[in-house]
């Protein structure tokens, strides 16, 4: 009998040492390892805040080379892309009244002043960028036979909503963003005393006198709308929000190992960094740039400076 209570005391003592161990294994896998992320400092920073908008290229002067006279293209050597000087010649026209004298000339010599072709001359200096004629086309007086642009009146076309109409002015500085990635300075140089009836913009004017670019060419023009020169920024990667955007949070790690949900207010926004506004963050705390999305309130994390 003794024997017998012995083995059921042996047997509840070991049954009673798994549990315990069973327990204490729970409570080894219960406690999780930190989370590993990325932080960077809070820094003070002059932050500007940019308006962006689409331009095209234009030129404001262009002239139309006229006939002077019905006849036939005797002689001309230009062609598109080519310059021409205010007062060249450019091209030469036969009549029919010169090509009947031809024979008369013959008879009596000092009829061979009036057979020579009349000239046509430039009235602009500058760049031809159409040409409606070849040698030997019939053309009647009037018609236009080229069309010549002059460089110097290149300027940008910016149409810009009205709502912006005191952050852009005439003598504000831009800066024309090129599809190459070249960036130009410039600055507002008129504007059209119109507004586009379905857009509701104004179009503004840059002169590039010395630019050489292209007509009908895309470009960004980007001009300064806000700034602050003392600004508290933060990387946009650190800068949280819910889905209806209504509330921004940081993740602040304290302790070099807690990281605690902050509230923010963002302000200005360049293309990397954001401005914020909290009287909870301050300038060199830590917060999390990479790693924290999702991240639960107090979560334990950790990371390498």
């Amino acid at each position: 009998m003794k024997k017998q209570y012995f083995k059921y005391i042996a047997f509840l003592l070991l049954i009673v040492s798994f549990a315990a161990c069973k327990k204490n294994a729970e409570v080894i896998l219960e406690k999780k390892a930190p989370i590993n992320v990325t932080v960077v400092a809070v820094q003070q920073n002059e932050i500007k805040e940019y308006l962006t908008f689409n331009g095209l290229t234009q030129y404001q002067k262009k002239e139309n080379i006229r006939s002077n006279v019905t006849g036939y293209i005797s002689w001309i050597k230009y062609k598109i892309g080519d310059n021409i000087h205010s007062g060249q010649t450019f091209a030469s026209v036969r009549t029919k009244e010169q090509d009947a004298l031809k024979e008369a000339v013959k008879i009596d010599p000092s009829l061979s002043k009036f057979v020579s072709p009349i000239t046509i001359r430039s009235n602009v200096t500058g760049i031809f960028t159409a040409l409606n004629i070849t040698a030997n086309d019939y053309v009647a007086e009037g018609d236009v036979l080229a069309t010549v642009v002059q460089p110097k009146s290149l300027v940008i076309q910016v149409n810009v909503p009205y709502e912006y109409e005191k952050a852009i002015q005439i003598g504000s500085s831009c800066e024309i963003i090129l599809q190459n990635g070249e960036v130009l300075n410039a600055k507002v140089t008129g504007t059209l005393p119109t507004i586009d009836l379905a857009a509701q913009s104004q179009v503004f004017l840059i002169a590039l006198p010395n630019a050489n670019l292209p007509e009908n060419l895309n470009v960004e023009v980007r001009t300064v709308y806000k700034e602050d020169a003392t600004a508290m920024t933060i990387p946009k990667t650190a800068l949280q929000t819910n889905e209806l955007l209504t509330e921004y949070w940081v993740l602040k790690v304290v302790n070099d190992s807690m990281a605690l949900k902050q509230k923010v207010e963002p302000l200005l926004k360049n293309d990397s960094l954001v401005q914020i506004k909290s009287e909870d963050i301050h300038v060199n705390d830590l917060v999390i740039t990479k790693g924290g999305y999702q991240m639960q309130d107090s979560t334990i994390v950790s990371f390498k400076r």
